[in-house]
């Protein structure tokens, strides 16, 4: 007995063993094989480009089936989405059968989906990049039928269950300008998703809905609750609420009916919104303003409803009949640490449309009336038919004493309103009387008055309106007073606007004639940190190394292509970058996303300044397009090289200039992401011109000067400087210019200087009257190198080649070599054996004399040269040696001539 005891323990045992054994290989042995499945299916079935750091395999945390891990897994878009992640994930776990690895197949059960992040996006034109299924496997049904061999994918999908822990959504709606934003995302979805019909119950928190429609944040941050039964119906893809429970902050409601696809894009509803048990309290809870901390212990009183449902076909331009409405009766509010309350509110909203067409969508609120600290305030909207012909009638009248406002409502620490507003406003207005200009069908009076606001917060400049009033008619709307500061910065305006209810409604273009003026405007003040330090704010503007703020990108302006104004600026002084203008004035349009200055002048720069030009971001927003004509009179080398960097960066010679100069010049740009990018690719041609200027201590010229051991060019002062500069490919490039240096001297040069600061020119120099001899007065030179780092050369081979021309050799042995040549046929007619044997000496003697001439003065020059520095001597060690050169070569000549006279001798 013991004995079969012990043995069927020990037979136990070793199963078991082999059994755990199994378990832990199995992981091994299919990782490998998984992996290479996933990487398979990705690529046959996804346009999108799959990465994951590691994967993992483990047959334990979901015995008895295998749970594949993704460990930080992303997927990407390509294309025109390309650099978008459409999903990405802290890790995925899917969990698969281990009966159907073991034969190959592997069959989806569950997902688990931690930290995920999900980017939905509709591009403008309706392309969406979530389609990323290639259209050949997304005719496959994920069905058993497809673990048969001869399946296009080993992967087939009999999910149970779908998990999300800490996950987020974004919906970026670009075509609708609608975004909504899912945070913290927890919940799970659990049914037969590979049945006909299944019931599928859902559970979810989430710990932040934002929803934002034209840049308004209707949902900020509130926090959502979703559970539901649903019966599916896979085959006819309908889903039926059996029970449901929604919650957003306070607000609880419940949908009932049904959702059906038809077709490929169709969508059948049959849905009702309830929330039969809303109060006043809880429709405050998810207004973004009004869920504070201290909201818990608000005061309300007052009863609410809200209520709607959507029923029929969406498809195309078909819309289903739908109808939302929300009523409040005689509510109040208070916050329990504030004195006064918000009383007699009373909201009577709905948004209704019968079906079929969009535009039979009607938005009616016809009650919306409050009283603060005993002023009434009252106002109503209707908009009908909003798609073909816009039918607007609103109404408005009432007081809103803004210094009330912190007695019944939390303002942030720090935060300061008073002013008041004033409103008495009526509108009725079809879209199709406007757009014909039937003025007497159109309704339009009152006013909106605005005094003695002040706005502070610790967050932004201080914003007072001394006075602002718009007066409405049926043509336009009477600006008859604008007087704003913000911060130092003050404006006031006075003027126009027409075709305002085009604009509200339509979208249409806003047209306007304005008459602005200012004492003080500091653009620095209302743009991005990049932008202001980009255009100036430099440690060490000439080095050659881009600074920080260079490379910082920063959101250029884009000009609204719905506006049409006439602006005539009259501003006593204007800052941007390190920029000072005064007593700016010309005519400025704003047109089809376009600025446009015409004839715009100025105090910059310590001159005058003329402008003609325009900033556009009509055909490409993220890169404007700028175009100048400027025309700059005796303006200062240094205060523009103080305050212009591309100055700094193009022309840092500035920096080493004394006096003022004048330019015109017509320019090209690309705006970009930062400011080299955009000087790259900038064109432009122009004259600078300067009549008296003192230059001093440029580093190219101290060299130069060291070399000839003079100071001349150290320090010099030039008149009447004409230098034509064209800049391309982001180089200035400068054509042949000269700068008198005094003495009768003179510097030529011709060249370019890059954004990096390399500089590349050649000229010459004429030596003042002091330096220069008959042998010695132009120099030819090169400079290359950098600004801070130049490198002096010399261009021998011209300077020989002017030391050479004419008879300057025959000038420095006394005499021409022909006149020598003479003497010798002369002395051939003596004795014929003492002639030949004299006409040898006499040639080898001329030839040793010429040589010996040659050297003799070829030490005189360099000698001549020697005072007047390195570069002096070593043109004149060149020169020389090319004299001894030429005069070997005439001394064979006295040689070669000898021996042609000696055989006419002898042949005699």
């Amino acid at each position: 007995m013991k004995k079969g005891v012990k043995k069927g323990l020990i037979i136990g045992g070793g199963v078991f063993v082999l059994l755990l054994a199994i378990m832990i290989s199995i992981p091994f042995l299919f990782k490998d094989k998984i992996k290479d499945a996933v990487i398979d299916a990705a690529n046959k079935n996804l346009n999108a480009e799959l990465h994951v750091k590691d994967f993992g395999v483990s047959i334990f945390s979901n015995f008895p089936n295998i749970t594949l891990s993704l460990e930080d897994m992303s997927l990407s878009g390509i294309g025109d989405f390309a650099g978008d992640t459409l999903v990405r994930a802290k890790s995925a776990n899917v969990t698969l059968n281990i009966m159907q690895v073991l034969k190959g197949n592997y069959e989806v059960s569950k997902i688990n989906m931690n930290g995920a992040v999900v980017y939905a996006k509709v591009l403008t034109d309706g392309r969406v990049n979530w389609g990323i299924v290639k259209v050949d496997s997304a005719e496959v049904t994920p069905t058993a039928d497809n673990n048969k061999e001869g399946s296009s994918s080993s992967f087939n999908l009999k999910l149970q269950k779908v998990s999300l822990d800490n996950c987020q959504l974004t919906y970026d709606d670009q075509q609708s300008n609608m975004k909504v934003i899912l945070n913290n995302w927890n919940g799970e979805v659990s049914g037969d998703f590979s049945a006909n019909n299944t019931t599928l119950k859902t559970k979810s928190t989430i710990g932040e809905v934002s929803f934002i429609m034209d840049g308004i944040p209707y949902l900020s941050k509130i926090k959502g609750l979703a559970n539901a039964t649903i019966d599916a119906d896979m085959e006819k893809i309908k889903f039926t609420f059996v029970e449901s429970d929604l919650q957003l902050n306070d607000v609880k409601a419940s949908i009932d009916g049904s959702l059906a696809m038809v077709g490929e894009e169709g969508m059948d509803f049959d849905l009702k919104l309830k929330a039969p048990e809303t109060q006043f309290k809880d429709i405050l809870s998810i207004l973004p303003a009004m869920y504070t901390e201290d909201f818990k212990d608000i005061k309300t009183s007052g009863t609410a409803s809200m209520d709607g449902f959507i029923k029929g076909l969406m498809q195309g331009e078909q819309y289903p009949a739908f109808d939302f409405k929300l009523l409040i009766n005689n509510a109040m509010f208070q916050y329990p640490s504030l004195p006064k309350s918000v009383d007699n509110i009373n909201v009577e909203m709905a948004i209704s449309n019968k079906g079929g067409s969009f535009d039979n969508t009607i938005i009616d609120i016809s009650k919306f009336n409050f009283t603060m600290a005993g002023n009434p305030f009252a106002a109503s909207l209707n908009i009908q038919t909003p798609m073909s012909d816009p039918n607007l009638k609103a109404h408005m009248k009432g007081i809103i004493d803004l210094a009330v406002i912190k007695e019944v409502y939390p303002l942030d620490k720090g935060t300061e309103l008073n002013g008041k507003l004033t409103a008495d406003l009526d509108i009725a207005a079809r879209m199709s009387a406007i757009e014909k200009e039937q003025y007497q069908n159109v309704h339009a009076s009152g006013a909106l008055k605005m005094n003695n606001m002040i706005y502070k917060s610790s967050d932004m400049q201080d914003i007072v309106i001394n006075n602002a009033e718009l007066g409405f008619t049926p043509q336009y709307v009477n600006l008859s007073s604008l007087d704003v500061k913000i911060g130092k910065n003050d404006i006031s305006a006075t003027g126009r606007l027409e075709n305002f209810i085009a604009y509200a409604l339509k979208d249409q273009t806003l047209k306007g004639q304005l008459s602005l003026k200012s004492n003080y405007f500091n653009l620095n003040d209302f743009m991005g940190e990049s932008t202001v330090a980009a255009s100036g704010n430099q440690q060490n503007p000439t080095d050659a190394t881009p600074t920080t703020s260079s490379n910082q990108s920063s959101e250029n302006f884009v000009v609204p292509t719905n506006l049409n104004f006439a602006l005539n600026a009259d501003m006593k002084h204007v800052i941007y970058g390190k920029v000072d203008i005064t007593n700016l004035k010309g005519a400025i349009t704003v047109k089809d996303g376009t600025i446009t200055m015409q004839d715009v002048t100025g105090n910059a720069l310590g001159g005058t300044a003329k402008v003609t030009g325009s900033y556009s971001t009509a055909i490409d927003p993220k890169n404007p397009k700028v175009t100048l004509n400027a025309n700059i009179n005796k303006a200062s080398f240094a205060e523009t090289f103080k305050s212009v960097e591309s100055i700094q960066k193009f022309a840092p010679v500035f920096d080493k200039v004394l006096g003022n100069y004048s330019m015109s010049m017509n320019m090209n740009a690309s705006m970009s992401d930062n400011l080299l990018q955009m000087l790259s690719r900038l064109t432009a041609s122009g004259v600078l011109q300067a009549n008296d200027v003192q230059v001093e201590g440029v580093e190219a010229l101290n060299k130069l000067s060291s070399s000839l051991k003079t100071d001349a060019l150290k320090s010099f002062s030039a008149k009447d400087v004409s230098i034509p500069f064209s800049i391309n490919d982001g180089k200035i490039n400068t054509k042949p210019f000269s700068i008198g240096i005094g003495d009768g001297g003179k510097l030529n040069l011709e060249g370019t200087t890059g954004l990096d600061q390399s500089i590349n020119y050649k000229g010459s120099i004429t030596l003042p009257k002091s330096m220069a001899n008959a042998y010695l007065s132009n120099i030819p030179i090169t400079i290359g190198g950098t600004f801070s780092d130049p490198k002096i050369g010399v261009d021998t081979k011209s300077l020989i080649g002017n030391l050479l021309t004419g008879d300057t050799v025959g000038k420095l042995l006394g005499g021409s070599a022909s006149d020598k040549q003479e003497d010798l046929t002369a002395k051939a007619g003596e004795e014929k054996a003492k002639q030949i044997q004299k006409l040898r000496d006499d040639a080898k003697t001329a030839n040793d004399k010429l040589v010996e001439e040659a050297q003799k003065r070829g030490q005189q020059l360099v000698s001549a040269a020697e005072p007047k520095g390195a570069l002096a001597k070593l043109a004149a060690q060149k020169a020389a040696e090319q004299l001894v050169s030429e005069a070997k070569k005439n001394g064979k000549k006295f040689t070669d001539e000898a021996e042609v006279q000696i055989k006419k001798l002898e042949a005699q």
